[in-house]
C-alpha cells in the first residue's frame, strides 16, 4: 500500500515539474500574465503602424486645384407652397 501511494506521489510531482517548466504555465502566475498582455500589446502596434506606413507609402491622388465660387447673396422671398385663398360662396358674394 506504501509503495502505491509513493508511485503515486513520485508521478505527481514529475507531473508538477513538467507543468512548471512548459511555457503554457507562465498563465499561472501574476507577472506572467503581464508578459503576456506586453507581448500582444507590442504586436497590435506594430501592426498598426504597419499597416499606417503601408498606406502612407501608396502613392496620393493629387486634387485637382480648383478656385473659389463666389459668394451669392439672394434677398428674393420664394414661397414654398402656394398661399391659401379665401373661400366664398355665391351667396356671400351677392351680399356684399
Amino acid at each position: 500500500m506504501e509503495r502505491m501511494l509513493e508511485r503515486i506521489l513520485t508521478s505527481l510531482a514529475v507531473i508538477l515539474v513538467v507543468c512548471l517548466i512548459l511555457p503554457g504555465c507562465a498563465h499561472f502566475t501574476k507577472s506572467g500574465r503581464q508578459q503576456l498582455a506586453y507581448e500582444k500589446y507590442v504586436r497590435k502596434c506594430s501592426y498598426t503602424r504597419d499597416r499606417q506606413r503601408s498606406k502612407m507609402k501608396m502613392p496620393q491622388m493629387a486634387v485637382p486645384a480648383s478656385a473659389p465660387s463666389e459668394n451669392k447673396v439672394s434677398a428674393d422671398v420664394v414661397d414654398a407652397a402656394p398661399s391659401p385663398q379665401s373661400v366664398t360662396t355665391s351667396d356671400s358674394q351677392t351680399e356684399q
